[in-house]
């Protein structure tokens, strides 16, 4: 085997670099590194790489991971095969069309105050659980302090 041939330029540049003077740190260089470090150390575990998160988080975090793919691969697989399953789109459209004609006429069987207040009731509850979710998380958790 041939070595490669020498570089000219190559050797120019390495004979020039090694007369340079040697670069010294700035004397803060350390104090900055070990208070950014120690910044890192504070940090939430959510917050911090997924690999240093809990065992049990990362165990959650990927079934939860694969549920979303196989959650994934089956609405792929049922798309694949929705000709099968609902026939040809004409009875599809008829089926939709029958469901739309079934709740005009539950809609016109309902007077519209109750209408109103279900509607009310539906986003009534969907503020309660968010109230609820934040407050679970506000005392679950501990805060942290942003000044230290």
């Amino acid at each position: 085997m041939n070595p490669e041939p020498p570089d000219p330029l190559a050797a120019a540049l390495h004979r020039e670099l090694h007369r340079l003077p040697p670069h010294r740190a700035p004397a803060d260089l350390m104090p900055r590194v070990l208070a950014a470090l120690a910044a890192a150390e504070r940090r939430a575990w959510w917050e911090r790489s997924w690999f240093e998160w809990p065992r049990a988080m990362r165990q959650l975090s990927g079934l939860a991971a694969l549920l979303a793919v196989a959650a994934l691969v089956g609405i792929t697989q049922l798309l694949r095969h929705f000709d099968t399953l609902a026939g040809t789109a004409a009875d599809a459209f008829g089926l939709a069309s029958s469901l739309g004609q079934a709740l005009a006429v539950l809609a016109h069987s309902v007077p519209f105050d109750a209408l109103l207040a279900g509607g009310v009731l539906v986003v009534a509850s969907y503020l309660c659980a968010i109230a609820l979710g934040t407050a679970f998380f506000r005392y679950a958790l501990p805060r942290r302090d942003s000044h230290s």
